[in-house]
Formats: structure tokens, sequence, C-alpha cells
């Protein structure tokens, strides 16, 4: 059961790769888990900045937007020009750093736990088994690394620039080190084999 759905979801992966809906960045992430008999990835980011817009009187789940989101180090103007896409009448919006995360499916407990504590070892702290089924355990690879910073409500900004540019340079700085835990993660992987 493990063996044909990791075969399944190799396909979906490759054809997600065909038409440019992976972030390429955490690839070499990717391809060094699927190489393992008892792992295979389901989903993978590297992590991001960005600013997201929540609407006024309509539910933030399906009505937010992103006005601009990174995986590369943003620069200013890049938050200037996220900005000048907001909405006449919003509710909030806020600037976010997500951690670089990783869905990794293993064969069984074992797997799963000597996948969890590779990654707690490594800078990982967050991560956890997410689910356990019985074709396969969903262990979440995740940094504490997170930002949700309101800069506007109710239409108008309540920062200034010179704070702005503070959150963008702790937003790359705090995805630098994150992404430093996920190389050291990369490094001891092969650990695994064992």
């Amino acid at each position: 059961m493990f063996d044909d759905d990791k075969e399944f979801t190799m396909k979906k992966l490759q054809a997600a790769l065909d038409n440019g809906f992976v972030d390429i960045e955490v690839m070499y992430l990717v391809d060094k888990i699927n190489e393992f008999k008892d792992y295979y990835t389901t989903s993978s980011c590297i992590g991001r900045c960005g600013i997201m817009e929540f609407p006024k009187d309509k539910n933030p789940k399906i009505h937010s937007q992103w006005l601009g989101k990174w995986h590369h180090y943003a620069n200013y103007n890049e938050i200037d020009e996220a900005l000048s896409q907001k909405s006449e009448n919003f509710e909030k919006i806020s600037f976010v750093l997500n951690s670089p995360i990783l869905h990794i499916a293993s064969r069984n407990v074992d797997s799963s736990k000597k996948l969890l504590e590779l990654a707690y070892h490594n800078g990982l702290k967050a991560s956890s088994i997410k689910s356990i089924s019985n074709k396969r355990y969903i262990v979440e690879i995740l940094t504490t690394a997170k930002m949700d910073a309101p800069i506007a409500y109710d239409g108008k900004m309540v920062v200034n620039r010179e704070y702005l540019d503070i959150l963008l340079d702790e937003g790359n700085l705090k995805l630098k080190h994150a992404r430093k835990s996920l190389n050291r993660f990369y490094e001891k992987l092969d650990e695994l084999k064992d």
C-alpha cells in the first residue's frame, strides 16, 4: 500500500514540476528524501515572506489575498509594489513570514520517529507527526520561524516606512536562519539509511 501510494505521489510531483507548480528552491531536499524507500514528500515550500490582505465582512479563509509573496529574500521596492495593490476597503493587512515546510510520508512508526528525531536535532523544532493511517504516517518538518504582523487596519496604514523595512529585514533574516536548519537536516539525511 505504501509503495503504491509513493509511486502515485511521485507521478503527481512530476506533473506539478512539468507545469511549474513546484517551489524549485526546495527540490534539492525533496529529491533526496524521495530516494529513500521508507519516505516520500507530499508537499513542500522553501519558506516565504509576503503581504496579505483580509477583506471586510467576508470569510478571511476564502477571500484573503496575497498582495505580494516572495520565496526569495525580498527587497523594499517589492513591499511598495505589493502595497500598491491594496484594496480601497480592507479590514487588515499583515506582513507574514511562513517557515519552510515539508510534509513527508513515512512507512511506519519507527521510520516516522527516526525522521522526527533527525529534524529536532538539526534545528527544526516545530516538527511533528501530523497524521496516522493504515497506509502511511505524515511527518511535518517545520522550523519555529514565523511572523504575522498587522501593518494596516480599516483601510489605513498603521505603521511607517521605517517599521516596514524593519519587518522585511527581520523576515529575511528569520528565513535565512530557517533555511540553514533545512540545510543541516539535508546534510544528515543519510542517517535515515541506518
